[in-house]
């Protein structure tokens, strides 16, 4: 007997737990928990693997850029394979140029980093005014 004058038989209460289903018998999850909006799902590394979204990822994702992010504390840098005088400007300069219109990191970095460092080299204009009629496009896509 409880002091709030509410009685509890015991025997109706250990009936009760053994009809209810077991909690290790699965149920069908019908509502999200407030803490899924705090922890988002992570990438499953044995799940299927999900195609890049743009050209410029796709190219980057395979290694067709000779060049790659190194992170900083406080400042990144692009690290070449080889030298960025040494490197065919002919389809290097337009990916590049097609990577100015990505929004998410490491991309956006690469794309301005690499078109800038390539327009700095020396022979750069010799190098480029060829590729200019597919350049023009480009920059233009990426502008707007």
């Amino acid at each position: 007997r409880m002091s709030s004058g509410i009685q509890i038989n015991p025997k109706t209460a250990v009936q009760k737990s053994k009809t209810s289903p077991l909690p290790c018998s699965p149920q069908p999850a019908t509502k999200p928990k407030p803490s899924d909006r705090l922890n988002p799902k992570t990438i499953d590394p044995f799940g299927a693997y999900s195609r890049p979204t743009s050209a410029f990822a796709a190219i980057y994702a395979k290694g067709g850029i000779p060049c790659r992010l190194v992170h900083g504390s406080v400042k990144h840098r692009l690290q070449w394979e080889c030298l960025p005088e040494t490197v065919p400007f002919d389809p290097l300069l337009v990916t590049l140029a097609e990577g100015l219109r990505e929004t998410k990191h490491p991309y956006t970095f690469v794309s301005k980093e690499g078109f800038k460092e390539l327009l700095m080299v020396d022979g750069a204009t010799e190098k480029a005014i060829p590729l200019l009629p597919r350049l023009v496009p480009v920059l233009k896509a990426a502008l707007v």
